[in-house]
C-alpha cells in the first residue's frame, strides 16, 4: 500500500466515524452534547476532499508529463510537446490549482467552527480588494486568477505556434525552417502582449513600466550584459538561421544534434545523448562546424596501411569497390558530387599508406558508414591475400671487437671457476 493510499484512507475513516457520529447525534438529541462533533466531521471532510482533489490534480499533471493516455499523447502532440519534454504548461497550472486549493481550505474550516460573519467579509475584502504597498495595490485573488490566465494563454500560444507552423504556413513556399522561425517568433510576441494585458488585469500601472525598464537599464549595464547579449543572439539565430534545429554541429568540444533553439540557449543532444545547454552567443562569437547547414551530404576518410610488396594497384581497386558497394556512398555524377578515390599517400616506416575518401548521403552518419567499410576492407583484403601491416622494428645487436671483450671482463673482476 502505497503512502498516498494510506493517507486516502485514513482521512475517509476518520471522516465516515465523525460523521457517523454525527447522524447518532442528530438521531439522538444531547447524547454527545459537549462534542463539536458537526464541525469535526465537516473538517475531515472538507480535509479529505481536499486531499482528493489534489491528488486528482496530481494525477493529471503526472498523466501528461508521462502521456498515459491516449487523449493526453494526443494533447501533448497537438501542442508541440516532445516526447522527452515535460509539460511546463500543465505543472503551473497544477501548482495554481493546489495554491487555490490549499488557500480554500481553511476558510471552509473556519465557517465550520463558526468564524462570524464580519470576520469572513474581512477576508474576503482581503482576497479582493488587497492591501497597498507603496503605492501598488496587491490583489491576492487577481495575482491568482492572472497567473492560471496566463498560464491558459501560454498553452493557447503553443497550440496557435504549432498550428501556424505545421499547417498554415506549411501551404505557403516557405522552408521548414523559415516557418519554424516565424512560429516561434510569433509566439514570443504574443506571450508579450498576454503578459502585459495580464499586469493590466492584476491592477498593475503600465506607465509604470517606464520607470522600471529605467531602473533595469542601470543593471543591464552592469549585471544583466550577457543575458541581454544572449537574448540578442537568439533573435540573431532565429532570423538569419546559421544553425537550425536538426543540424548537426560542432561548437567547441560539443558536438551533436541541435534540438532545441530558445531565446537565451541553444540544447544540443550528443551522440551520448547527452543535453548540452549552449549560450546563444558562444554560437555566433566561436567557430561553429555546421556538418549539413545547405544539404546532408559530406565526405569520409578512411586510412589504411598495407605491408611493403603489396600490389598497390589492386590495393587502389578494392578499395574503390568497397566504396561503391556501401549504399550510404554517393556514386559518380550524383548531386554533383565527386566518385570515390583511392589516394596512395606516401612510403610509411612499416606500410604503404592509403587513403580512401568518399561523399556520403547523411554525414550524420559517418561513424556507421567508417565503421561499415572498415569492415567490409578487411573481408576483401583478406580474400585477395593483401596484408594490413603493423608496426615492425628491426633491433640489430652489434658484437663487441675482442679488446672490447678484454677490458669489460676486467672490469668484472675475476671469477671463480665452479667446485673451487
Amino acid at each position: 500500500m502505497g503512502r498516498y493510499t494510506f493517507i486516502t484512507l485514513l482521512l475517509a475513516a476518520l471522516a465516515l466515524v465523525a460523521v457517523g457520529l454525527s447522524v447518532f447525534d442528530w438521531l439522538q438529541p444531547g447524547r454527545f452534547a459537549d462534542l463539536p462533533l458537526r464541525p469535526a466531521a465537516g473538517t475531515l471532510v472538507a480535509v479529505l476532499a481536499a486531499w482528493l482533489a489534489s491528488r486528482s490534480v496530481d494525477r493529471v499533471a503526472d498523466g501528461l508529463n508521462e502521456g498515459r493516455y491516449r487523449w493526453q499523447r494526443r494533447l501533448r502532440h497537438m501542442l508541440r510537446v516532445d516526447r522527452d519534454e515535460r509539460f511546463r504548461e500543465a505543472e503551473l497550472f497544477a501548482a495554481l490549482v493546489h495554491l487555490l486549493i490549499w488557500l480554500a481550505l481553511p476558510l471552509v474550516i473556519l465557517q465550520l467552527w463558526g468564524l462570524s460573519r464580519a470576520s469572513f467579509d474581512l477576508l474576503r475584502s482581503f482576497a479582493w480588494t488587497g492591501f497597498n504597498v507603496g503605492q501598488v495595490r496587491i490583489i491576492p485573488a487577481q495575482l491568482l486568477m492572472g497567473a492560471m490566465i496566463l498560464v491558459v494563454i501560454a498553452t493557447l500560444i503553443r497550440w496557435l505556434t504549432g498550428r501556424m507552423e505545421n499547417q498554415w504556413l506549411a501551404r505557403t513556399p516557405m522552408e521548414t525552417h523559415t516557418r519554424e522561425a516565424v512560429a516561434t517568433i510569433t509566439g514570443y510576441v504574443l506571450f508579450v502582449i498576454a503578459a502585459l494585458v495580464v499586469l493590466s488585469y492584476v491592477g498593475l500601472d503600465l506607465t509604470k513600466l517606464a520607470f522600471i525598464a529605467g531602473a533595469l537599464s542601470v543593471g543591464i549595464g552592469f549585471g544583466l550584459q550577457t543575458i541581454v547579449n544572449n537574448f540578442v543572439s537568439g533573435l540573431i539565430l532565429l532570423f538569419e538561421q546559421p544553425v537550425r534545429r536538426g543540424n548537426y554541429v560542432t561548437v567547441g568540444e560539443t558536438e551533436g544534434f541541435v534540438r532545441r533553439i530558445r531565446i537565451r540557449a541553444t540544447e544540443i543532444e550528443t551522440l551520448q545523448r547527452i543535453t548540452v545547454v549552449v549560450p546563444n552567443s558562444e554560437l555566433l562569437t566561436l567557430h561553429v562546424k555546421n556538418w549539413n547547414l545547405r544539404d546532408r551530404y559530406g565526405r569520409i576518410s578512411c586510412p589504411v596501411g598495407v605491408a611493403y610488396g603489396s600490389d598497390v594497384r589492386l590495393v587502389e581497386r578494392l578499395l574503390v569497390e568497397v566504396a561503391n558497394r556501401h549504399k550510404d556512398v554517393l556514386s559518380e555524377g550524383q548531386a554533383g558530387i565527386p566518385k570515390p578515390v583511392a589516394l596512395f599517400r606516401g612510403f610509411g616506416d612499416s606500410t604503404l599508406d592509403f587513403e580512401l575518401r568518399c561523399f556520403i548521403r547523411d554525414v550524420t552518419r559517418r561513424f556507421f558508414v567508417i565503421s561499415d567499410i572498415n569492415f567490409a576492407i578487411d573481408e576483401a583484403f583478406r580474400e585477395n591475400g593483401v596484408t594490413i601491416a603493423f608496426p615492425q622494428l628491426d633491433v640489430w645487436h652489434r658484437s663487441l671487437p675482442p679488446q672490447h671483450d678484454d677490458a669489460r671482463r676486467s672490469a668484472d673482476g675475476p671469477t671463480e671457476r665452479a667446485g673451487d
